[in-house]
């Protein structure tokens, strides 16, 4: 539980916010098939999956130029 709440960053916390705006919008409006977004995006933030851990990120590929 503790390595859950540690090394938050900017995009850990849009994401979280962006879900939980998500799921609280979609549960305002009655409209179910929205919340299961919001819960991917919350999840995302929550367990540090996906984007949100940097695995989206492409590593740059050095060529010797001789």
């Amino acid at each position: 539980m503790k390595n859950i709440f540690q090394n938050w960053t900017l995009s850990r916390f849009l994401y979280l916010a962006g879900g939980i705006f998500f799921v609280l919008i979609a549960a305002n409006d009655r409209v179910w098939l929205m919340i299961p977004f919001g819960l991917y995006f919350m999840a995302m933030a929550i367990f540090k999956l996906g984007c949100v851990a940097g695995a989206c990120e492409v590593p740059r590929k050095e060529e010797n130029n001789i």
